[in-house]
């Protein structure tokens, strides 16, 4: 009975300190539970703010080359890839900001010496390969003029986009978001990791096995049920983004 006891405390030990490890990322910022509109600027500074381990947002690019922080591909039913940046901006987020350009993000976001990193998702273009390769180029430039590189973690659905960012930055951390390669084509691409949807985890968890075996950065989207977080502990999924980062957070500090 003690033997067991032990091995009870032991197991107990362990889930505590998997919480403790695992990284919680605010989605599209600390938007849901602040009652912020997503992707704003505002959102980044409250994911900041609650000491997310980072804040995720999503990268499109304007019919006039600006690049915008937007998750969706319209904005107010205006396509991005078809409109300039004035006359998508007359129609202001509902805090009244700016559709927040990708250079005032990024400013915003490295003001100060907090620990929060950028997930920086990009968005494969509706209409061409080239506007996602022009958006994933002028993404990763712009990191390095504003000196920012290792604050940064990039995030795609889109293989090439990676693949472009790796070859061309291959000291940037890039992390595969779709279940549709192999973990040894991931790897052969030298991408650092995977990131995906945590259903895949969780109906297979030789995934998160596997990929810990080959020495991958392991995270996981959109978390947002306290037993899904649990098995995705459980799993050694050592990234989890979720809507209610504040709230997992205060999870990772309690007492188990």
């Amino acid at each position: 009975m003690k033997k067991i006891w032990i091995t009870i405390a032991s197991f107990c030990m362990l889930q505590q300190i998997n919480a403790q490890d695992t990284k919680i990322i605010a989605h599209r910022g600390a938007w849901k539970e602040f009652n912020l509109p997503e992707n704003s600027i505002a959102a980044l500074q409250k994911a900041i703010e609650i000491k997310s381990f980072g804040s995720e947002f999503d990268v499109r690019r304007t019919l006039d080359g600006k690049l915008v922080v937007n998750h969706d591909p319209t904005h107010f039913g205006d396509t991005i890839e078809l409109k300039t940046y004035a006359a998508l901006n007359q129609k202001k987020l509902s805090n009244g900001e700016d559709l927040p350009l990708l250079q005032d993000y990024f400013i915003k976001g490295t003001a100060s010496k907090h620990q929060t990193l950028l997930i920086c998702e990009i968005k494969a273009a509706l209409l061409s390969n080239t506007t996602s390769q022009l958006t994933a180029t002028e993404t990763i430039d712009l990191a390095q003029q504003l000196g920012i590189e290792d604050r940064i973690i990039y995030i795609s659905f889109d293989f090439e986009v990676l693949h472009t960012i790796k070859t061309l930055r291959p000291s940037a951390t890039v992390l595969y978001l779709e279940n549709n390669k192999s973990l040894d084509e991931i790897k052969a691409a030298n991408f650092n990791g995977i990131n995906f949807n945590y259903a895949q985890f969780l109906g297979n968890p030789s995934i998160a096995a596997n990929a810990k075996k080959q020495n991958m950065m392991l995270g996981s989207w959109t978390v947002n049920k306290d037993e899904d977080f649990n098995k995705l502990v459980e799993q050694g999924v050592e990234f989890i983004t979720t809507n209610f980062p504040e709230r997992y957070l205060n999870i990772k500090k309690a007492p188990r």
